[in-house]
């Protein structure tokens, strides 16, 4: 099979993974919960029961017989529509982009429709996972590198202390911890008083120690902070912006860093053993050649089979992080929307969330593939 095939084959296997998602989540959101939490973010003040029960035989919750709204209340099974017929309409308005309203206090009110406070939070979680990403990725390989290259010395059992104690580390602990250091033991004078050297919470910040005091602003072309300071030519921006991502992005990338680590290191190790790494060697090439051109590059291939569960738990672990540090993406608002029964935007962030592991999964086959031309689908 051609690797077009397969990546054909795969986003058709895609389809039915959502779609199997999406039930889930819908039976268990609706099926759940009594039927009236559905129209929750839909009541206002405003509306007298008979307007409350159109609207319910409008988002197909109540029957078109149903008739009154106590009727309904009460749940009488005349009433109710079937859970698989709510599914259809559902899976339509999502089909059409319709998310409905979100309940999320201090966002939207319920005014405003969940896809937008989605796509407005959503960029925020992106930039934390990606900076997270790439912290796990840029110091990992290193020290994976350096600890099969140095076995059994002080390297390797420096590294393999950092894995141990990164992936045995509760998040929120450490997140905890570097909110008590940076933020109330560490700090600059300022004026009078003095202030946390970095910020603790949010995704901006002009009053740490670190930080500039008058950034400026900046025009919002992707929404994710650091990349539209870039592209607005805003140095002062930027930087707040970055200082600000310094403590979520250490949370974040620390419990990912031991894995990848001993991953990285057991592969280097393996791959140092094998037969045409003593004759690279008999060859008298160098051996930073020997290990990064030769070793590095087939030892890279089990991380990069990992690396797609990595970023699923990145996803994940933003949750935390975001609810630590007060980081205004959707991790913190799902936090928030479980607490208000927020179903709408619940399900829109499990059905993203789920898209996105998916494909990245995909990515991480096709990448093996094309670093291993040796690999078939």
């Amino acid at each position: 099979m051609k690797l077009y095939e397969y990546v054909i084959r795969r986003l058709v296997l895609m389809v039915f993974v959502l779609f199997a998602v999406s039930l889930s989540v819908f039976l268990l959101a609706r099926g759940a919960l009594p039927p009236e939490t559905a129209l929750a973010p839909y009541i206002t003040p405003r509306l007298d029961d008979a307007a409350k029960l159109q609207l319910a035989k409008s988002l197909a919750v109540a029957t078109a017989s149903c008739p009154t709204w106590s009727a309904f209340l009460s749940h009488q099974p005349s009433c109710l529509v079937p859970l698989w017929d709510q599914y259809l309409v559902w899976l339509q308005n999502v089909f059409a982009g319709n998310w409905g309203y979100s309940l999320l206090p201090g966002i939207s009110g319920g005014t405003t429709k969940t896809w937008d406070v989605f796509t407005a939070r959503f960029a925020y979680t992106a930039e934390l996972a990606i900076a997270g990403a790439l912290v796990t990725i840029l110091v990992a390989l290193p020290m994976g590198i350096v600890s099969a290259t140095h076995n059994n010395k002080l390297p390797d059992h420096v590294s393999r202390l950092i894995a141990i104690a990164g992936y045995s580390m509760p998040i929120f602990w450490l997140g905890f911890l570097l909110q008590l250091i940076f933020g109330l033991y560490i700090t600059v004078p300022s004026g009078q008083y003095s202030v946390a050297l970095l910020p603790t919470n949010g995704a901006f910040s002009t009053t740490c120690g670190a930080c500039l005091g008058s950034p400026g602003t900046v025009r919002a072309y992707t929404g994710l902070p650091i990349l539209d300071s870039i592209l607005s030519g805003n140095g002062a921006y930027f930087w707040d912006t970055l200082v600000a991502l310094i403590l979520p992005t250490i949370t974040l990338s620390v419990s990912t860093l031991g894995a990848l680590t001993r991953i990285v290191r057991s592969s280097m190790m393996e791959a140092l053993r094998q037969d045409y790494i003593l004759l690279a060697r008999s060859k008298g090439l160098k051996e930073r050649v020997v290990v990064y051109r030769h070793a590095f590059r087939n030892a890279l291939l089990p991380a990069l089979t990992i690396s797609g569960l990595i970023f699923a738990f990145l996803l994940g672990g933003v949750v935390v992080v975001e609810y630590i540090f007060a980081w205004p993406g959707v991790g913190s608002a799902a936090v928030t929307a479980t607490t208000v029964f927020d179903v709408n935007f619940l399900e829109l962030y499990i059905l993203v969330t789920a898209l996105i592991i998916v494909l990245a999964n995909l990515g991480v086959d096709i990448l093996y593939a094309v670093l291993d031309p040796r690999i078939k689908y």
